[in-house]
């Protein structure tokens, strides 16, 4: 019988570095181990979800796990991903991982053909008989579709060389009944990164997470606040972390993850195919990763320019819009996020027919949009905003044509709710704004503050 194994503690579900033509890159893989293990992990996991390990044949996938206990070299327990679809392969697997030093073998349940839950029964009771090895079960049903049923999950716990659970479903309700049931039995281990914090919180011993790649470091400190009794910063860190884990879930694990190791430059190449597309991660989706590493701090924050005073009929020339600047009342505000310049003049002037101009024929970039309140309610008088600097990514997109578009509607309407704006100007004449924010700034209430606060020193100057 094999010592009992008690898995416990954050383990990181490795990636596995693959270059572009699908060979093993070493000295990243290495480099994962090293990092993982100065932040504190309890353990590695290779050749899972994470580590791709369907897409590898049996040989390398054997390679990957010898090369893994070579690099932890006896720091931590190594915990093999060993399931394949067939017992009989799983079990030459696992003893095998058993053979090269692993603690212990994490098994997904088998997939495809899925079985009824007395096959379930079987083959892990069968794995776990013949392998040698201590077994941790794994319940991903969005890959496997086929759930492993808590009762089954009890009757398993009973057999001698299981000594744990992954719950992958993100379903909490599950994961709960399972910490319930299995209590004295054997622990929980959380394998969805969002379920994290609530898992722990109801007895779950840790994780077993694609993120742990990156913040090992965090998900202990949210364990230690919790065993502490400190929930507050439990739920600090977990809100801090929430959307990069999110990020990392909702894109399944293996791409994120890789591309957050990139940012912070590991050399962890790419998955493999079909992984490995040009629709699985965006650019914009990659931006969000880096900015969630920015905030974390991670990463350094890239800096971009400081706001600059906007000239609006600079800024109005530039776009290609044909006005006559004694047509036009200027306005001017600023705050240190975001630097406004505001034109009004008549609809028949030459700014309404540059105002039109801009909604048709916007520059690249430089895109024109109505300032609205809420969907289909503009305000008035007609506004239009544009941004300053060029706008780059989706998030930068998001982050100009949200919040800020959103301060600017809230300061017109204030202006037009205090009788500022005279009955003349709502029904005759129309607004174009040119506004600069700091892209520095990952407060977007804080943007949409600011924005109110400079469009509404701007318009002060043409509506006093």
């Amino acid at each position: 019988m094999t010592k009992r194994f008690v898995p416990q503690g954050i383990m990181p579900a490795l990636v596995t570095p693959f270059t572009k033509d699908g060979d093993f890159i070493e000295e990243g893989f290495r480099q994962v181990i090293d990092y993982t293990i100065e932040k504190g992990v309890d353990g590695v996991v290779p050749a899972g979800t994470t580590g791709e390990f369907v897409y590898m044949r049996t040989e390398e996938r054997k390679k990957l796990l010898k090369l893994c206990v070579e690099f932890a070299d006896g720091r931590v327990p190594v915990v093999a991903g060993t399931g394949q679809n067939s017992t009989r392969a799983t079990v030459a697997m696992t003893k095998y991982a058993a053979d090269i030093g692993c603690e212990a073998a994490l098994i997904v349940s088998p997939f495809y053909l899925r079985p009824a839950d007395k096959g379930y029964y079987e083959h892990y009771e069968t794995v776990a008989r013949q392998a040698d090895l201590p077994v941790i079960l794994y319940n991903i049903p969005q890959c496997t579709l086929g759930q492993l049923n808590v009762n089954v999950v009890e009757d398993l716990a009973e057999v001698d060389n299981i000594v744990g659970i992954k719950d992958t479903s993100g379903n909490i309700a599950y994961t709960l009944e399972l910490i319930q049931k299995l209590k004295g039995k054997m622990p929980v281990l959380i394998g969805n990164d969002e379920c994290f914090l609530p898992g722990v919180a109801a007895g779950a011993t840790g994780g077993i997470m694609a993120s742990a790649n990156v913040i090992p470091h965090l998900w202990h400190e949210v364990m230690k606040s919790i065993q502490k009794g400190d929930m507050k910063r439990a739920l600090e860190i977990q809100r801090s972390v929430q959307t990069f884990a999110r990020l990392i879930v909702r894109y399944g694990g293996p791409s994120p993850a890789k591309a957050a190791l990139k940012f912070m430059g590991f050399n962890v190449g790419r998955p493999r195919l079909p992984l490995d597309t040009g629709g699985t991660l965006t650019a914009e989706t990659k931006d969000e990763i880096r900015v969630e590493l920015e905030k974390l701090g991670i990463i350094p924050a890239l800096k971009h320019a400081d706001v600059s005073s906007v000239d609006i009929r600079k800024l109005l020339k530039e776009s290609g819009a044909d006005f006559q600047p004694e047509q036009v009342r200027l306005g001017q505000g600023s705050n240190k996020t975001v630097s406004v310049g505001v034109a009004v003049g008549s609809k028949s002037s030459s700014l309404g027919h540059a105002f039109v101009q801009l909604l048709t024929c916007s520059r690249v970039g430089h895109e024109t949009l109505s300032v609205i309140l809420e969907p289909n309610l503009a305000v008035r008088p007609s506004s239009i905003m544009m941004p300053a600097k060029k706008i780059e990514t989706l998030r930068q997109a998001s982050f100009f044509y949200g919040p800020v578009q959103s301060g600017a509607a809230k300061a017109v309407a204030a202006h037009l709710a205090t009788g500022k704006i005279s009955r003349n100007s709502i029904d005759n004449d129309i607004v174009i704004m040119g506004i600069d924010v700091d892209l520095n700034n990952r407060d977007r209430r804080a943007v949409t503050a600011a924005t109110q606060d400079a469009v509404s020193k701007a318009l002060l100057q043409i509506w006093r």
